[in-house]
């Protein structure tokens, strides 16, 4: 990679002890024979026969199953790493991919290794590889009686074979590659011999290789969906095992080899899909930013098995969000940057709605949701901040004089005005049970409702010639303004500590001065009532319908999907109880709200 390494301010919070794993120091392994080519650099020490050598090892991606074939393959004793044509096979006869060849005869200490055969994942329920892999490596058997074949080998492979040819010696060029490597992906530590490595061992080196194994192991890295967006067709691609086009596999990780062999640098046409393919697994698994070994453990006494889940969700995160801040040059998302953005000028693939497909962004925007880093473009930071369009005005409720904001605004041909604060009618808080809201018995907070005793528009406690916000307001609104963080206002910001909930919500404020301040600001959680009526299941509810589908599809909002549902699912009885409005964890269906807001809407 054509950039400095990363360094992580003290400002920031510093990467969890799982970094260490990627960040520490390495002893490479004792006897790794620094022999070297004749016609390497001055002061090579020449080509040393092998004669009657016995050498074990194992071939990794996660481990090749039982079976798979190893090759070695002599090179010539001139040094010149060119093939002779004798070969040695044996096939892998362990669960961790260990093999052995035993009476190795050669004229060079130096080998070229190969192995080929499906692999073990290392996190799945079904734990066969889809399809199979060859993984090749170039080792000095001088000095060693192990050599590892793993996906660090791999990479390094041709890179060794072009620095020697340069000039270098064999070692130096075994350093130089292995040290390109490990600086492509970010990791900033002394590089041992890859043939050292073991995915199963506990060297920061080691567990650099099983980070890595991990990360490569993703379909959609090598083997991606490039159709339409949310077709039939994706899905078939998923979960139909005939569609897995397995070739492409080698074709990726041989790509990655092959760009590293000329310059010891991955390209940006690589690291665009790796950098994605690490936001996509940083972003999916950020709860791991708080797992630790005692919780972790706490979890697994009261769920067998789940140690071993979390384990792998925090492996992958970790590596995930080290290899995109690395790529993007950004430091870790916090708290304490909630809301800041940063420009970048550095391709990274996304789907692009236009092209109906993956391509490279050349530059965009990163918005810190507190967490992590949320991917923007231009036009999108820009419509964070755009207000949108409404009219403000006042009202006054003529029962105690309180006066209160109010705000206007046309929707799908209907008018529409709000309140733009909380009733607070005969109360201070502004909290209300769900059948004081309504002005109906308290009987109904524990039975079945008399279906007439609400009306489309219902004014419970709302002033006369207003009614309290149904879930039809309430899905006009939402999907007018485009989701809930539009409606929040600035003072919640000052209270609690921010969630996972909080997202992006409310980093941009007061674009439409509706003022909702959450009951729980720590969650983003907002409670009001509100309730649906039979009678809006009439015209134009297919519309509404469809506009709460593709905000559903399209955003993955909650608010939005759970409406989308109840509209569609009138026959319920849903009528009977309010509808919650909010960015949390949903209530049970069953029962009203004990306590929450009012927003009332004129006639």
């Amino acid at each position: 990679m054509k950039r400095d390494v990363y360094k992580f301010c003290g400002e920031c919070l510093v990467f969890t002890m799982a970094f260490a794993i990627l960040l520490g120091f390495v002893v490479a392994c004792s006897g790794s024979g620094d022999k070297d080519f004749v016609g390497g650099a001055s002061g090579d020490a020449g080509v040393i026969a092998i004669t009657d050598k016995q050498i074990a090892g194992v071939a990794q991606k996660g481990p090749l199953v039982k079976g798979s074939n190893v090759v070695l393959r002599e090179t010539s004793a001139e040094g010149n790493l060119i093939p002779t044509g004798k070969e040695y096979y044996t096939t892998i006869t362990g669960d961790k991919g260990e093999f052995a060849i035993d009476s190795i005869n050669l004229e060079s200490q130096y080998v070229l290794l190969s192995a080929e055969g499906y692999y073990t994942h290392e996190y799945d329920d079904n734990p066969l590889s889809e399809c199979q892999m060859r993984l090749d490596a170039v080792s000095d058997l001088a000095n060693r009686n192990t050599s590892n074949i793993n996906l660090l080998t791999h990479f390094e492979y041709k890179r060794v074979l072009n620095l020697f040819k340069s000039g270098k010696s064999f070692a130096e060029a075994k350093k130089q590659a292995m040290t390109e490597v490990f600086a492509a992906f970010g990791v900033d530590m002394e590089a041992p011999l890859a043939e050292d490595l073991n995915i199963f061992n506990t060297t920061e080196g080691d567990r650099t290789l099983y980070n890595l194994s991990l990360f490569v192991d993703t379909r959609e890295l090598w083997d991606p969906w490039e159709g339409e967006l949310n077709s039939d067709e994706e899905w078939e691609h998923w979960t139909n095992p005939d569609r897995v086009n397995c070739p492409n596999l080698q074709i990726f990780i041989d790509g990655i080899a092959d760009d590293f062999a000329d310059d010891g640098v991955l390209s940006d046409s690589i690291m665009q899909h790796l950098a994605r393919q690490a936001y996509d697994q940083a972003r999916e698994h950020v709860a791991a930013e708080f797992y630790s070994e005692e919780n972790m453990r706490a979890k697994d006494s009261v769920d067998p098995g789940s140690f071993e889940i979390l384990t792998m969700k925090k492996k992958k995160y970790d590596f995930g969000k080290f290899l995109f801040l690395n790529y993007m040059g950004v430091e870790q998302c916090t708290e304490d940057l909630w809301g800041e953005v940063r420009k970048f000028e550095r391709p990274i693939v996304r789907y692009n709605p236009n092209l109906e497909q993956m391509a490279p962004l050349d530059s965009g925007y990163l918005l810190c949701d507190g967490y992590s880093w949320e991917i923007k473009t231009k036009e999108q930071i820009d419509s964070l901040t755009m207000r949108i369009d409404h009219e403000s005005g006042t009202m006054v409720d003529l029962r105690d004089g309180k006066k209160y904001k109010t705000v206007s605004f046309v929707f799908n041909g209907k008018n529409y005005e709000w309140m733009a604060e909380d009733l607070k009618y005969e109360t201070t808080s502004g909290l209300y049970s769900w059948t004081t809201a309504m002005q109906i018995d308290d009987e109904y907070m524990n039975r079945p409702l008399d279906e007439s005793l609400i009306d489309s528009l219902h004014q419970g406690i709302c002033p006369v010639g207003w009614h309290v916000a149904n879930v039809r307001d309430w899905a006009d609104l939402i999907t007018y303004v485009g989701g809930l963080e539009n409606l929040l206002d600035e003072t919640w910001r000052t209270g609690g500590k921010s969630d996972f909930a909080k997202s992006t919500a409310g980093v941009f404020h007061n674009r439409f001065d509706f003022n909702l301040e959450p009951m729980d600001k720590e969650y983003l959680r907002l409670y009001y009532h509100t309730y649906a009526h039979e009678s809006f299941a009439g015209e134009n509810t297919q519309e509404l319908w469809m506009a709460l589908y593709q905000y559903c599809v399209e955003n993955n909002e909650m608010w939005a999907c759970d409406l989308d549902q109840r509209y569609r699912n009138f026959n319920t009885k849903l009528n009977q109880i309010p509808i919650y409005i909010g960015s949390g964890a949903w209530p049970q269906d069953d029962h009203p709200l004990e306590k929450a807001r009012v927003r009332c809407v004129k006639n």
